[in-house]
């Protein structure tokens, strides 16, 4: 892909929300609960251990745009 169709926002560091609870962006925009989840998994020489949720993802509505935005709680713990 020739670099000059990526948009510029690619190319520029990620944007920081203010705010650390997804929840709590509703007063900003409508939050969608993606369903996505970051899984983590343990193993001890090979075999897995135990596995747990670490994050979730949400998108917000922003205008008329999408940010997909990552949780460091998983989505059932802010819902």
């Amino acid at each position: 892909m020739d670099r000059k169709h990526v948009p510029a926002r690619m190319h520029s560091p990620p944007l920081c929300l203010d705010c650390s609870d997804p929840n709590s962006a509703e007063r900003y925009s409508n939050v969608v609960d993606t369903g996505l989840q970051e899984i983590e998994v343990e193993t001890r020489k090979g075999v897995e251990e135990n596995c747990k949720v670490s994050s979730g993802y949400h998108t917000l509505l922003v205008g008329d745009c999408y940010l997909i935005v990552k949780s460091s709680k998983p989505i059932s713990e802010t819902t």
